[in-house]
């Protein structure tokens, strides 16, 4: 890498020295374009095939499904989902031990865009199994990685790493947004495998852009900061070779089924973040400061899983809502259900920016004071009671489905409140990171949205089983009570390290 890339991708250690006109502190290094980019059409990738995948599981073999029930299609989309984030401390471990980050990525898109490849052309319920399962291998490979280089490009306690997560954030909503379109269009148009392989088509142009601008990443992405010794290496493909050998036993015996997949997933992503943070606070690697740390992520870590389980029933809850519930036509036009995410993610890129503006501009004032991480965060909460408290009063005022405006204002409310909370997360996570386990520790909170969208699918089905108003209402209740935990919290928190 050239001197000048270094100082593209880096934070200056000497500001004082630099004239004003060269100070770069307004200015974001230009790696954070190169992995948003990335990270933007791996989302497209991965929202385009979530909105449908619920329905190719339970729509009837006439409509290109596989008819399977609903219930077995929120169980398998919350599998799924939880599976996908669950994958990803091992590729963080990878990169930490084995593989340099920069290279994991690389090859985690080369497997997501052969796992989109085999939906779209190998028909059936096999189709579905090994597409999914790739998919599931190269998000765990790529998306911890992203997240930990984008954390390296800046100091410790950069007032610009709220406003870069979120201009980061962004890039990850403008994908969300892109990808649905695609493959909800192609889907209704044309059939499911089209829509399959749009997902396909996006992360080959994901691949590209990373490729091309692969020398703007941290320096630090090309090396392996604690490389593990051969025996370990050893020890490492026992561990995965046993439990490949597991899994295949589990499904041959009948054990593990389409129907109690999820159980499964769950359980092993609590005992995966047990595990992570035992591992994390009995190190010696981790200094006592960094100690006091990971022990103020463990509130951050539950809260967080709370909160994903809240916006990851787009994909279960809201799925079999938006196809049950809503009236989709708007004149002659009749809206595909796939659709009616898009209008959560539209708001929050419209919303990401300008709070990302505010926040920098809040920061840059040194008379003012600037809110702690855990009132942000609690704040994102009472927006997501309020999306839910929306949602559970409809029932209420309109008789039979509901019409698409209110159900367009309730998305919009859900989406502004995502990026209220996910990028002051992310900063929090990579704030609180020991060096010996950063990328270990960005891929844990990976996994409260791991343990959040498995939850969302027991979400979906509690939701098949309960009133709109009582469901609905018992959310706003959970989402108010978990906001005014974090708020409660934000005193110790702050004297454990999280600013």
């Amino acid at each position: 890498m050239s001197n000048s890339q270094i100082a593209d991708s880096a934070e200056p250690t000497d500001s004082a020295a630099m004239s004003p006109a060269s100070r770069p502190e307004r200015k974001q290094p230009i790696g954070l374009y190169t992995l948003s980019s990335i990270e933007m059409w791996e989302r497209f990738s991965f929202y385009g095939l979530q909105v449908i995948l619920a329905y190719y599981i339970y729509y009837t073999a006439g409509d290109g499904g596989l008819g399977l029930s609903e219930g077995e299609a929120l169980a398998i989309t919350g599998a799924f989902g939880g599976a996908v984030y669950l994958g990803q401390p091992i590729g963080a471990w990878f990169a930490d031990r084995l593989v340099p980050a920069r290279t994991m990525v690389m090859a985690g898109g080369v497997i997501i865009m052969a796992g989109h490849i085999t939906l779209a052309t190998v028909p059936g319920l096999a189709g579905l199994i090994i597409g999914l399962a790739l998919i599931t291998i190269g998000t765990g490979a790529l998306t911890p990685n992203v997240y930990t280089m984008v954390g390296r490009l800046y100091k410790e306690h950069s007032p610009r790493r709220d406003s870069g997560y979120a201009i980061f954030y962004t890039g990850i909503l403008v994908g969300a947004l892109v990808g649905p379109l695609a493959t909800g269009f192609l889907q209704a148009e044309f059939g499911f495998h089209y829509g399959f392989g749009a997902a396909a088509v996006g992360m080959l142009v994901g691949l590209t852009t990373y490729f091309l601008g692969r020398n703007t990443v941290p320096q630090e992405a090309r090396v392996v900061p604690n490389p593990i010794a051969s025996s370990g290496k050893w020890k490492a493909a026992g561990v995965g070779i046993s439990l490949l050998i597991l899994i295949a036993v589990l499904v041959g015996t009948g054990v593990l089924t389409t129907g109690n997949l999820n159980n499964y997933v769950l359980a092993t992503i609590c005992i995966v973040s047990i595990m992570y943070f035992l591992v994390m606070l009995r190190s010696k690697k981790v200094t006592p400061e960094e100690h006091k740390r990971v022990k103020a992520f463990i509130p951050l870590f539950i809260t967080g899983t709370i909160f994903w389980t809240m916006i990851l029933q787009l994909f279960t809850t809201f799925a079999v809502y938006a196809d049950t519930r809503v009236t989709l036509t708007i004149g002659s036009y009749s809206m595909p259900a796939a659709y009616i995410s898009t209008f959560e993610v539209i708001a929050g890129i419209i919303a990401g920016p300008l709070i990302a503006a505010y926040g920098q501009k809040v920061a840059g004032r040194s008379n003012r004071a600037v809110p702690s991480t855990c009132s942000k965060l609690g704040l994102g909460f009472l927006m997501m009671t309020l999306t839910f408290a929306l949602f559970a009063v409809y029932p209420m005022i309109f008789d039979g489905r509901i019409p698409l405006v209110p159900v367009i204002i309730g998305m919009i409310v859900m989406g502004v409140t995502e990026v209220m909370y996910a990028p002051i997360g992310l900063s929090a996570a990579s704030q609180l990171s020991p060096q010996a386990f950063n990328a270990q520790m960005m891929a844990l909170w990976g996994l409260t949205t791991a343990a959040g969208a498995s939850l969302s699918g027991f979400m979906g089905q509690l939701y098949g089983g309960m009133s709109e108003v009582a469901f609905f209402s018992l959310m706003a209740g959970i989402s108010l009570a978990t906001g005014l935990v974090l708020y409660s919290l934000r005193r110790p928190l702050h004297a454990l390290g999280l600013k």
